[in-house]
């Protein structure tokens, strides 16, 4: 009697230890946001004597993915918004005032204070040295926007390689949930140190890129990412991303490997893919800045041998848009003939008034043409190919001192202040400073016109940078301040429900040992009547 008796209660108290154990752990983990509150259920069993039939985990896995998808946006927002912090820092035009408006500003103020005073040294020093400090300044801002995109590459690099190891790390966990769950199948299922584990992992991996999960009877989980692409199955499988030339890949168990840079939705990857393109615009439009002051900036010159047709032209066929008369000489000042040029037509003139030819259109083509056939001893034209796309007419003289004078207020002695083809290499023309030795004071009323228009352009594509930059970011942080107090009333609500409470867990202690205390009681009772009938 006394051997079933001591068999029944020592393995009681053995459930009760088991029980105190899951009790304990959950008051070490009350801060872990990632431990979910267990419940142990001790049940009756016949004839006599008690069993640890579970340990119930109190997770809602609804909630988890609505925390995690939540959680995978938030970290999207946080991503992106530091490096738009970090290009608002490059170009310092909303902190310290001292970006590429005023370098921009301060070139045109010098360029039309040297049209209102040609002689004054110090105008032409000035606007040397600000036309050297604005092409650099957008130089070494395109290459800070070549570095800070390059260390994007590299952390999606690091990032995708640590997004692999979480998802092998599930896959193994998967694993051994199934080997755990045989071997405590009969003591409880007290496995569920393993869930704390792989949850953790799912948490990390959601901020990485944006996931959903199924959950099997026994705690395995199956991640996909949007669009369906299968990272862990419930068993056996487990599949890998590779990131090669700024795209990121699924690969397939087949080989194939699929391209899901775009049908991403969140996460830090989505961030950083979507950094890139920010990146790449900014670029683009700092680099259309650069393209304008290439393509137009021009200075009045006397004594340069080239003409350029001021007005930009978006193609080589069409009318340039203006009507007049283009005089060429010879370098005795002898008239060698004329260019009369409208919405009409373009005809040619020898200088005794006798019609050479006629053209159906005054475009470039057909200026260039007309020139280098009648006039090319003396002169030959050019079309030009700017860097922003447009085309301009380029007449060089030949012969020493040979001019050109056009009635019409579009070809003038000129030559560029900038060279380059865009924001890598923009710079001053290499003669900039000789050049300024030898305007044309005649013109120079004529030319602040043309720096107003000039400058006018200039701010309004600054203005489009600037504005992309500061808008992108202020949305970024806006969605960023209603999102994450969305995850934080998600992890309040996710607290409530699977979140371990102090208060309760000691009172589930404090009964657990009282009722170990009473059944140790039961215990020394019994050893005080056997030693009493071994007395007897």
């Amino acid at each position: 009697m006394f051997g079933a008796s001591f068999g029944i209660i020592s393995h009681a108290l053995e459930i009760y230890r088991k029980s105190l154990d899951v009790r304990n752990r959950n008051v070490l983990n009350a801060n872990n946001p990632d431990y979910v509150e267990e419940n142990p259920v001790v049940e009756s069993f016949a004839p006599a004597g008690i069993n640890l039939a579970d340990v119930l985990r109190d997770q809602n896995l609804y909630y988890v993915n609505l925390r995690n998808s939540k959680l995978s946006i938030v970290r999207y927002l946080e991503e992106r918004s530091g490096v738009l912090s970090n290009v608002e820092g490059i170009f310092q035009e909303l902190f310290e005032g001292t970006g590429i408006n005023d370098y921009t500003n301060r070139f045109y103020r010098a360029y039309l204070d040297l049209m209102k005073d040609p002689t004054n040294e110090g105008a032409r020093s000035e606007l040397y040295n600000s036309a050297r400090s604005l092409s650099d300044f957008i130089r070494n801002r395109g290459r800070d926007l070549d570095e800070l995109k390059n260390s994007l590459d590299f952390t999606i690099s690091q990032t995708v390689s640590r997004a692999n190891e979480l998802i092998r790390k599930i896959y193994v966990i998967n694993r051994d949930i199934t080997v755990t769950y045989a071997q405590t199948y009969a003591r409880g299922k007290d496995y569920k140190n393993l869930l704390d584990t792989r949850d953790r992992y799912l948490r990390e991996l959601s901020e990485l890129i944006n996931i959903d999960v199924q959950e099997d009877e026994i705690g395995r989980v199956k991640v996909i990412t949007s669009k369906g692409f299968a990272l862990v199955d419930f068993q056996d499988n487990y599949w890998q991303l590779e990131y090669s030339g700024g795209r990121l890949f699924w690969k397939s168990k087949s080989g194939s490997d699929v391209d899901i840079t775009d049908v991403i939705e969140s996460g830090k990857l989505k961030a950083l893919f979507d950094a890139m393109g920010d990146l790449d615009r900014f670029k683009s439009e700092l680099d259309t800045i650069a393209r304008d002051l290439i393509s137009n900036v021009k200075l009045p010159r006397a004594n340069s041998g080239t003409w350029y047709l001021i007005e930009n032209q978006p193609d080589t066929t069409s009318y340039i848009g203006s009507s007049g008369t283009l005089y060429l000489y010879d370098s005795s000042n002898n008239l060698l003939g004329r260019i009369d040029y409208s919405s009409g037509n373009l005809s040619v003139y020898d200088s005794a008034n006798n019609l050479l030819a006629t053209y159906p259109e005054a475009s470039l083509q057909n200026f260039r043409d007309a020139i280098n056939t009648y006039f090319g001893a003396n002169f030959s034209a050019d079309i030009v190919s700017n860097p922003d796309g447009t085309y301009t007419l380029k007449i060089t003289e030949l012969s020493p001192n040979s001019r050109i004078d056009d009635t019409g207020g579009n070809f003038y002695e000129s030559s560029p202040v900038f060279q380059g083809t865009g924001v890598s290499d923009i710079s001053p023309v290499s003669t900039l400073s000789s050049d300024l030795e030898d305007l044309d004071f005649s013109l120079t009323d004529t030319f602040s016109d043309f720096a107003n228009s000039w400058w006018e352009g200039s701010r309004q594509k600054i203005n489009d940078l600037v504005n992309d930059i500061s808008t992108t970011q202020a949305d970024t942080k806006d969605k960023l301040r209603i999102e994450s107090a969305l995850l934080e009333s998600l992890n309040r609500k996710l607290q409530e429900m699977q979140g371990v409470s102090i208060d309760k867990e000691f009172m589930e202690i404090m009964k657990i040992q009282r009722t170990y205390q009473a059944v140790a009681r039961i215990v020394r009772t019994i050893d005080e009547l056997l030693q009493t009938t071994l007395n007897m």
